[in-house]
């Protein structure tokens, strides 16, 4: 049982590494791989106290607790103390670039309205595509609310390239989002691209947006806003719906 459970808390952990950076997939079920480790953890010390192995129990909930400690502080976001927007507030003053160079402004966004504007922290980073996809999977019923989805990030047209082709017509991508305008927001993370993703992926060294989603009127107030306090943390999509 000792070896069983140690190869259970290997397995998770591993299968969530080759995810992140062999297939660049995230998943925001985290939960799933903490329980197969946890599990995996207690499976082994009960193979220990049966008269399994010791050395396999030990490794089992070394790397266990290791798994709980790294991987919240990977998934811990920096920066920003609140969200400085909230429900009523007025949108900040903005000027960003599409891929194509095309300026988009906040009285753009205004004239579009409703409009979801949301920030994702770049390119590189697989949390924000699956943030993305999630996006059009509801974009049919975001349409037939009149919804125009917008998606920003501090990602130049160039880097943002991808991101516009992988999501299509349906979200438009802006780029050069300004720190001051991530101050306004209160949406600056300054821990920026952890060190693995500027190795492993060419993520430069820089602040970043947190992921945030902004609901905006024809009068440039906010109806809804949220603010990730993790990389794994999402809004409730129904409340964007719900507010118009």
């Amino acid at each position: 049982m000792a070896v069983l459970g140690l190869l259970a808390v290997v397995g998770g952990v591993m299968s969530y590494v080759v995810a992140v950076f062999g297939f660049h997939w995230f998943t925001y079920r985290t939960w799933v791989f903490d329980l197969v480790v946890a599990g995996g953890a207690l499976i082994a010390a009960l193979g220990w106290y049966s008269g399994g192995p010791g050395w396999a129990a030990f490794s089992a909930v070394a790397i266990g607790v290791m798994w709980f400690v790294v991987s919240r502080v990977e998934l811990r976001l920096k920066g920003s103390a609140r969200l400085a927007l909230s429900t009523g507030s007025e949108l900040p003053t903005l000027r960003l670039r599409t891929v194509d160079n095309v300026i988009v402004t906040h009285e753009d966004l205004k004239r579009q309205a409703p409009v979801l504007l949301v920030l994702y922290r770049g390119w590189w980073c697989p949390s924000s595509k699956v943030q993305l996809d999630e996006l059009l999977d509801e974009y049919d019923r975001f349409a037939a609310a009149g919804l125009t989805v917008y998606a920003a990030s501090v990602d130049s047209p160039e880097q943002a390239a991808a991101m516009q082709a992988h999501v299509g017509d349906h979200i438009t991508i802006l780029c050069d989002m300004p720190a001051s305008l991530l101050d306004d927001i209160g949406a600056r993370d300054t821990r920026g691209a952890p060190w693995y993703d500027r190795l492993l992926f060419g993520a430069a060294k820089r602040d970043i947006a947190m992921p945030t989603s902004l609901v905006v009127d024809k009068d440039g107030r906010i109806l809804t806003a949220h603010r990730a306090s993790r990389v794994d943390d999402r809004p409730h999509r129904r409340d964007w719906l719900q507010r118009l």
